[in-house]
């Protein structure tokens, strides 16, 4: 280097190091420091950097014009002269070094010639953005095409998680609201004047820098970032605010349709009236007063067995479901395939961990296109220590609730959802081994059925059936609920109450209905309600979850006493406005959904209460049971007992054989003494229905010793016998 006019001189030719490598005196991540045609015109390039400085190559040093231009580095300028050639042959390298994505990333060693040829290929088969097929494929992980992507745009990179960047911008913030923010995944890192730095996933969106340019009314430039150093940036800006529209998004649009406040002053009033008007009565009237209401109950109980019988029949077709077809699965072009958000909430599951890691690896669906949420709590260390210990795929994002009430699923969810990317979402649990093929499935039938379906159920059932007693009655009450309950409710056009896992849904249907209740207890169930009411249908498809069932009767009680709390607080919610809501369901919805929705907690609290009576006239000839039984309703009970017995055995039996568990079949004879389990798991959840409304009864999973044995991954379908 050599000093002319006080400005030293410098050669920009490579050179060879000492070990006879050859060394380019250019970095060209610092010459993306500044604007390439700006520097071309004024003959400048910036050509390495210090902790002091940038050295910047001009052939005219002295020209005034550079002062503004290296005014835009916003960092001290050492100033070098280099002869003109000199700079025209290093401005060539360094835009030789910005080609395709894929070339850049070979050239700065990040990725192997073959790999990126293996990936050109797969990209003209099945479409995508080469980043996410390099990112699916395990060859590059987010933060590498990130960094690729901003060399390739000439642009710095700005890594905000190791803390790089400036607070001068907390202003900024307030130029748009939260959702562009979000959506654009751009955060504003630095302010100073009229001039203000950005950092954007996509440092080329030019609508990005339009819009601010536009809000902020001076100077803006966009640098580059990775996804997830954006996510944290927003989690630390919106944390509170994300955790309040979690919490209270439904309960703030519509109150009325929230569980937050278990009973309505209407609901109050008019109970009150009631207890009134029943105490009266029972104080003047006591025995025609038990046998009115025991003929009510009686006929209401009669009534849902005949429902029931109704919903179970056998469609003149056979079909009692979406099903489809391997060519149905054929047709579906690989780049046509939307992105899809998966919805795991986990709590104290940090042992089921590797099996539900394994589970979604085998999801045969783009993982360029997989957007999958890992909903934690940031209040279980075990489970947050195990996620982030683990070696996630790329497609795999990690959410972190702050702490807070309620600490439900749906509250999790609605948190996910602020987040997902997706056009079409799923929830799993974290135990839940679903059939490879049910996006793809799910997608299919959500194409065939039409813009009026806003949901797509797959069925669910268990692969540790044979574990116990409890686990195969289990097993045969979820082949009766998803082989032939709800595809009734579907054909009938009545609500389905949903399950709570493997339901798909459109995410924008799901937006506009205001997401899951998170005061809900069985926010599945009031999904599947508010859908219909919003005038949406939801079809059952051929596809199987298989799922843990509860082997061990404590933690059964659990999680059956939580789904009848829930089931009760639907009714209620749904019943504050019942000719609204009669006007929103229609007669044959509204009637479906007391017999669903407010019939199964009935026959479940009603059940003992018979027993009871029924063993007490058989040991003791109580009075009080023949004044309350007189021959006509006595006629009745008996018909009701024998009738229902019957038919939910029978029913039952049927569905097991039916799914292809022959081997179930006899215990479903044995119905009865679990329905007697049902009822003590219902009379728990109408006590805590009082003492603690939106407790939810967290249900322990990997009770089997292995969270999910894996000849089960990958083969999870259903089975189905015709007749």
């Amino acid at each position: 280097m050599r000093r002319a006019s006080g400005v030293p001189f410098v050669s920009l030719k490579p050179y060879r190091g000492e070990a006879g490598d050859l060394i380019d005196p250019v970095v060209p991540e610092v010459s993306a420091l500044m604007d390439r045609h700006l520097a071309r015109a004024s003959q400048v390039l910036p050509f390495d950097a210090s902790d002091e400085a940038v050295f910047v190559a001009a052939v005219w040093p002295e020209a005034p014009s550079l002062r503004a231009l290296l005014g835009t580095l916003d960092r001290r300028v050492a100033l070098c002269r280099v002869d003109r050639a000199d700079l025209l042959a290093a401005q060539e390298r360094v835009d030789r070094s910005f080609g395709r994505f894929g070339q850049v990333a070979v050239a700065m060693g990040r990725l192997d010639p073959r790999e990126l040829r293996a990936a050109l290929r797969q990209q003209s088969n099945g479409g995508g953005r080469i980043g996410d097929v390099l990112i699916s494929r395990g060859a590059l992980r987010r933060l590498d095409v990130a960094q690729v992507a901003a060399r390739q745009a000439r642009l710095p990179f700005v890594d905000l998680l190791s803390g790089d960047g400036s607070d001068r911008a907390r202003a900024a913030w307030d130029l748009m609201p939260e959702v562009f923010w979000r959506e654009r995944s751009a955060v504003p890192i630095d302010r100073l004047g009229s001039r203000l730095v950005v950092a954007a996933e996509d440092p080329t969106d030019s609508q990005l820098a339009e819009d601010l340019e536009t809000a902020f009314a001076g100077e803006v430039r966009v640098v580059a970032t990775g996804r997830r150093d954006v996510q944290a940036a927003l989690h630390r800006r919106y944390a509170d605010e994300y955790l309040a529209s979690a919490r209270s998004e439904r309960a703030g649009r519509r109150p009325l349709d929230s569980a937050r406040e278990l009973l309505s002053r209407g609901q109050k009033a008019g109970i009150l009236v009631l207890g009134g008007v029943l105490a009266a009565a029972l104080w003047r009237l006591p025995g025609q007063t038990a046998v009115a209401l025991n003929a009510l109950c009686q006929v209401g109980y009669l009534l849902l067995t005949l429902f029931k019988l109704w919903i179970f029949r056998e469609p003149a077709d056979g079909i009692s479901e979406t099903g489809v077809s391997d060519e149905e699965l054929g047709l579906l072009a690989e780049a046509d395939l939307p992105r899809y958000t998966v919805f795991v909430p986990l709590r104290g599951e940090a042992n089921v961990l590797e099996a539900l890691m394994r589970a979604l690896e085998a999801l045969d669906y783009p993982k360029d296109r997989l957007d999958v949420k890992l909903l934690l709590e940031a209040d279980d260390p075990e489970t947050v220590s195990a996620v982030f210990g683990s070696r996630l795929p790329d497609f795999v994002d990690v959410l972190v609730l702050p702490a807070a009430e309620p600490r439900t699923k749906p509250k999790a969810c609605n948190f996910g959802l602020l987040h997902a990317r997706g056009e079409y979402a799923v929830v799993y649990d974290a135990e839940d081994v679903p059939d490879p093929l049910q996006l793809r499935k799910a997608l299919v039938a959500f194409r065939r059925a039409g813009p009026d379906v806003g949901c797509v159920q797959a069925k669910l059932s268990y692969y540790n059936k044979n574990q116990n007693l409890l686990t195969r009655w289990f097993t045969t009450e979820y082949a009766m609920w998803f082989g032939l309950l709800l595809p009734g409710l579907q054909r009938a056009r009545m609500p389905i109450p949903l399950g709570g896992t493997s339901n798909h849904l459109r995410v924008d249907v799901l937006r506009e209905i205001g997401g899951w209740d998170p005061y809900n207890v069985t926010e599945d169930a009031d999904l599947g309600v508010r859908l219909h009411k919003a005038g949406y249908r939801t079809v059952m498809v051929d596809s199987e979850t298989l799922e843990e069932a509860n082997s061990e009767f404590v933690n059964w009680v659990r999680q059956r006493s939580r789904w009848v709390k829930g089931y009760i607080q639907t009714w209620l919610v749904h019943m504050r406005h019942p000719l609204q809501l009669w006007r929103e369901m229609g007669p044959r919805g509204f009637f479906g959904f007391h017999a669903m929705v407010a019939g199964t907690p009935f026959t479940f609290l009603m059940n003992p209460i018979y027993w009871a009576m029924t063993t007490a006239w058989f040991l003791t000839y109580w009075g009080f049971v023949q004044q309350v039984f007189p021959s006509w309703l006595y006629y009745m009970g008996t018909g009701n007992l024998l009738l229902g017995t019957f038919t939910f055995a029978y029913l039952n039996m049927v569905a097991a054989y039916r799914r292809g568990d022959d081997d179930l079949v006899k215990y479903a004879v044995f119905g009865p003494v679990y329905w007697g389990l049902m009822s003590l798991a219902a009379a728990k959840a109408l006590l805590q229905l009082v003492t603690r409304p939106s407790h939810w009864e967290k249900t322990a999973h990997g009770l089997t010793g292995a969270a999910a044995p894996p000849g089960e991954i990958g083969s999870a379908t259903s089975t189905r016998r015709a007749g």
